[in-house]
Formats: structure tokens, sequence, C-alpha cells
């Protein structure tokens, strides 16, 4: 059945298949079957060089424990997002060593999108059914209206599984954009962009039309004279302009023009949460111990029911807090000295991989610059793996130079 659309199983697609929809499938809020496979990850890189993997990283954890220690944890939370830190990274050299070795991300690629879409039509079926929420995420998705569901297929929460579809939304986008593509437009735009758009995930698809529009900017001269690519943005900016414009002649109350203002006028508990509500707390959290070196893995949990309890006057019970955005919760862990690291990395392996000269590579830069600012958290394995795409020169097709 798969080698009709053009793909046979293998070993590699079982693993992005894994990665992809069914990572965290009966496993603990926070647990991930890639996490599970850290040992034979760690071994297949060693078997591969001969030679100690991450011994700088580990050297530089260690300092940062040795303060966190000093200035006091909780011991049993500590150790364990420890070692779910280091997990992550191993993960993070497995996932580049992949990539930047496999010779068939492009058929890799196919097997996510047709997998994906097929996905998305039974759980249009199943949102039919008593079991809908198995496959959706169902919460009110601004202040003041009813519960809505929104794609997450078997990921915990949609804005998880819209980030996930990033690297394929934006490869097969490219591939449209440069006229590189076999498949017709419409069968792109629909089996790529609709599973993104009924996920609802604003920050994600947000993040997506900056960095779409960065490309423009940037390419400008490159791209407005070409006339398939004019044609695909007439294409696309009057298919928009016709739906935002029926819907505000025939549903003006609508959910998404209603969460649009919510965000505008401040009052949307989400967007908040997720940026200046977790910078202030961020920047709490870190107050308690070091402003410089921050708390330390998993204490943020730890201190912040009290800081919100007593900050934020909330006066119910908080099991769990989290600070869901990457920056400050980089910020509330490892303090100043952390982020400085972080963009640090950032910016070297920018120019490294010289990032503008591709034009896949920018677009995953720019949106995973801008949403690591709006959103996810720190040891998203999700945007791990857009950042690696973003370093990998690893579509030469997509290439500036190239005059497309």
């Amino acid at each position: 059945m798969a080698e009709k659309f053009g793909f046979k199983i293998s070993r590699y697609s079982m693993i992005t298949h894994l990665y992809f929809f069914f990572n965290s499938l009966f496993l603990p809020l926070g647990l991930l079957y890639t996490h599970l496979l850290t040992p034979w990850f760690y071994y297949k890189l060693w078997q591969k060089t001969k030679m100690p993997v991450m011994p700088r990283f580990l050297i530089a954890l260690f300092l940062f424990d040795l303060v966190h220690l000093y200035n006091g944890v909780e011991l049993k939370s500590f150790v364990v997002s420890n070692l779910l830190f280091i997990s992550s990274y191993i993960f993070v050299l497995a996932c580049s060593d992949f990539i930047r070795s496999h010779h068939n991300l492009e058929l890799r690629f196919k097997e996510l999108l047709i997998s994906n879409f097929i996905f998305t039509l039974i759980a249009l079926v199943v949102l039919l059914t008593p079991w809908r929420e198995s496959l959706w995420y169902v919460q009110k998705i601004t202040n003041n209206t009813p519960k809505i569901p929104r794609l997450a297929l078997l990921t915990y929460e949609a804005s998880y599984y819209s980030t996930l579809l990033i690297p394929i939304v934006f490869y097969y986008l490219t591939k449209l954009f440069m006229a590189q593509n076999k498949m017709p437009s419409i069968s792109i735009l629909i089996m790529a962009v609709f599973p993104l758009l009924i996920s609802l995930s604003f920050g994600v698809i947000g993040a997506s039309l900056v960095a779409i529009a960065a490309i423009f900017i940037l390419h400008w001269g490159k791209i407005f004279y070409k006339k398939y690519v004019f044609h695909s943005i007439i294409f696309l900016l009057g298919f928009a302009f016709i739906t935002v414009f029926l819907l505000y002649v025939f549903h003006p109350e609508n959910l998404i023009f209603l969460r649009i203002r919510n965000i505008l006028d401040g009052i949307d508990t989400s967007a908040k949460g997720r940026t200046s509500d977790s910078y202030t707390l961020a920047y709490k959290v870190a107050s308690e111990r070091s402003i410089w070196f921050g708390t330390g893995l998993g204490q943020i949990k730890t201190l912040a029911p009290a800081i919100v309890a007593k900050h934020l006057n909330y006066w119910g019970v908080l099991e769990t807090v989290r600070i869901p955005n990457t920056i400050a919760e980089t910020f509330a862990t490892f303090g100043i000295l952390g982020l400085i690291i972080r963009f640090t990395a950032i910016f070297y392996f920018f120019i490294k991989t010289k990032v503008l000269s591709n034009y896949y590579q920018t677009v995953l830069f720019v949106f995973v610059f801008i949403y690591q600012f709006t959103g996810s958290f720190l040891v998203n394995v999700t945007e791990f793996v857009i950042w690696i795409l973003a370093f990998s020169p690893v579509f030469p097709h997509f290439n500036v130079k190239a005059g497309q």
C-alpha cells in the first residue's frame, strides 16, 4: 500500500514516524520515547566517533549544577530534570547526525506529509464521535468562549503538534514558491497547510506568517519578478482576503476574530501566559536564588506556586506551575549567563552555517527565533529539530545562489 504513494516502509521511516506521531503515546506528561531511547542514541554516536560524546556540554552543566546545589535545590526534581536535560541533548546530537548523514530526507518528508494527511482525515471522522478527545485537544480558545476542538492527533496538545508540522509545511511551501514541486499547488496547500490551520495554534501560525514575510522582504528582488511566485502570492492573498471578508460580513463574532481582539486588548490569558506573565514569573523565580545563574533544573515547579500565589494573587491550589516560554524558562533556570550562552550559540551557528544563503534554512530560523520568545519550553524536542534543520545545509536546491 505504501509503495503506491512512492515510498516503502524502512527502519528510517519507522523512526521518523515514531518521533512525529507516537513519541508521547501512553507516556507520562514530559516523557518521550526519544528520551527512553537515549542509551541507544548515545551508543550509536559513540560507535560512530569512537570518542567521548558531549564532554564540553557536561562540563558546562556541571559548573551550573555546582552553583545551584550551593544555592539550594529540591534534590529529586533537580536530579530528574538533569537526566531529562542530558537526554534531550543526546537526542539533539543524534538527530543532527541523522539529518546531516541521511540521504533520503526528502523521502522522509514526503512520507510524513502523506501519513499526517491520512491521520488528519481519520481525525475529522473521529471528531463526530464520542472519542474526539483522543485526537483533538478540546479547550477554550480564548476568554469567554466555549471549548472547541483543535487538531493534536496523538500528541498531548495542539501547539506541540503544530510545531511538529513546521519543518514539513515550510519545506513544501518553499518547493511551491520555487516551482520545484511536482504535486499541484492546491494539493500542497491542503495536505501541508490545512492540518496546521485546524490546530488553531495562534502562536505557531503567527510566527509562521512573520517568517514567510521575512523571506519576501529579504529576497523581494529575486521573488516578486518570477511569474510563478507572483501568481502564487496573488492566489494566497486573494484567498485570505476573501476568507477574512466573508467572516467579517457573515460572522463577525467568530472565535478567531474574538481571540485576535482579546490578544490586542491584552486580556487573552493564553497569550499573556506565554509572554508577559512568563517573563514576570521567570524574573521572580530567578530572583529567589540568583539572577546570574538562575535556580537550576527542575526548580521552577518548586518555587513558582508560592510566587504565583503571592504576586499574582492566585488563591487556588497550584500543584504544578510551568513557564510556557523557552526564553523565560531559560532565564529562570540558568539566569543571565544561560541566556548569554544560548544566544551566543544561536548566532554562532547562524553565521557558521550561512543560514541566509538558503531559503529553507532562513524561514525556519526566523520562525524558531521568534517562537522561542512567545512559547515552547526548555527541552522541547520539536523546537530542537527546527533549530537543527535551520543550521543544516542539507537542501542545496533551496540555495539562494542557485538562482532560485
